[in-house]
Order: C-alpha cells, then sequence, then structure tokens
C-alpha cells in the first residue's frame, strides 16, 4: 500500500480520523521519520498504520506496506493533500528508466592512433541510452563515413573494404561507406578501415534513434619521407 496522495481536502484532525489511535505515529521536528516507519512491525491490510509527520522532518524514507506516510506541510491552505506517491505510482526513477528506453542515447568512440603511413585504423563504438549507460542489447543502427563532420556520405571513400570485428552489417547502402548496423549484444559495434592512399580525412557518424553523432578525425597521412 506504501504511502499515498491524499485527494480530498485533509486537515490533522480529518487525517487522524481515518486511524484509530493505536495506529497512528506522530513524527515531530527533529525526529527520524525512518525510525518511525521501522519501528511498525505489524502492519497488515487489516491493519493500516497512519504516520503523521510534521514540518521540519526529512522526507527521505523508504516505504513499507500498510504504512501511509502524510505530510502536514501539504495541508495548508485546505487544498488537497500531499505525501509522496505510493509504490505503483511513477517516481523520478521510473521516469527516467522508462524515458531513456525511448529517447535518443549517444555514442562513444575508440579511435586507434594514426601515425604517417599506417593505413589501417581500429574503431569501437560504444552504444548508449538516454542516460549514458552502456546499451547491453543488440541495437540498430545507422553508420556511414564523411569528409566533414556530421556531413553526407564521403564522396572519396577508403579503397580497401572494412573488416568487422564486432556487430553485422545488415544492409551496404554505398560499399566501403554507409551501412545499416547491427551491434553485439553488450551495443558494441567495432572494425577497421583499411585505406592506403593518402592523404585522407574521414569521420565515422551513427544515427542512434534518430539523433546524429560524429567522431573525431581519422586522417590516413603519407609516409614519412625516407632520408637518403
Amino acid at each position: 500500500m506504501g504511502s499515498h496522495y491524499n485527494r480530498a481536502p485533509m486537515n490533522e484532525e480529518r487525517v487522524r480520523a481515518i486511524a484509530t489511535p493505536a495506529q497512528t505515529v506522530i513524527v515531530q521536528a527533529g525526529e527520524s521519520l525512518q525510525d518511525a516507519i521501522d519501528s511498525i512491525t505489524d502492519a497488515t491490510s487489516e491493519k493500516t498504520y497512519l504516520v503523521l509527520v510534521y514540518p521540519g522532518v526529512s522526507r527521505s524514507y523508504t516505504p513499507k506496506d500498510n504504512v501511509n506516510v502524510v505530510f502536514l506541510e501539504d495541508m495548508g491552505g485546505g487544498g488537497g493533500g500531499g505525501g509522496t506517491p505510493d509504490d505503483g505510482s511513477v517516481t523520478a526513477a521510473k521516469l527516467d528508466d522508462a524515458l531513456a528506453a525511448i529517447l535518443p542515447g549517444s555514442v562513444t568512440f575508440s579511435i586507434s592512433p594514426m601515425s604517417p603511413g599506417a593505413y589501417q585504423c581500429n574503431v569501437s563504438i560504444q552504444l548508449k541510452d538516454a542516460k549514458g549507460n552502456n546499451i547491453a542489447a543488440t541495437t540498430e543502427v545507422r553508420l556511414w563515413l564523411s569528409n566533414t563532420p556530421g556531413g553526407t556520405v564521403a564522396y572519396i571513400l577508403p579503397n580497401n573494404a572494412e573488416v568487422v570485428t564486432a556487430g553485422v552489417q545488415l544492409y551496404t547502402y554505398v560499399s566501403y561507406g554507409h551501412w545499416a548496423w547491427l551491434s553485439n549484444e553488450s551495443g558494441v559495434i567495432a572494425f577497421t578501415l583499411i585505406n592506403t592512399a593518402f592523404p585522407r580525412t574521414y569521420y565515422i557518424n551513427v544515427s542512434i534513434n534518430g539523433r546524429v553523432y560524429t567522431s573525431p578525425s581519422i586522417r590516413f597521412q603519407e609516409p614519412d619521407p625516407i632520408e637518403p
């Protein structure tokens, strides 16, 4: 049952009237609300307790079945009562979890350093939910290479095929440059870009739930000149 909202105008007398004196616990300023709740050990669906909380008491507590908590400062002015939502109501944590499941997430890129003459670049992409947690599930995203940050598909693409190391390419829109991708069960996509033509610069763009994230630049540079 937990704590609840009072939906009718309340005052202290009316609140106390809903429980017998033996089932009403008063918490004054300076006392612990949690201690008062913990002291109730025989609450049942047939024996419901009321914890009446006066102003100045911390609102932080863990609900208990068949124990209702009412905060008196929420009853001023003759309006409807307050309290806190019961266990079945929406809480901030539950709302965060629900929004994280439907709102755009984010990604983090791990890209191997590129030295002059290097023709391979290892890329790992971690998909995240809206709360910034790693997605622990296979997830479909759109991924493409561009020549500018967040740009369209690159007009000059690597001259070799990429090598997939994590996840699955579901569909290729443009060879070497634009794919529908399925992450692995840890929300990771990983591959190696291979390019032996210099100089070229690429950005990796990932669209997750309609929002686009762009990697730092990947620069394939000409080898350093050989000293005579």
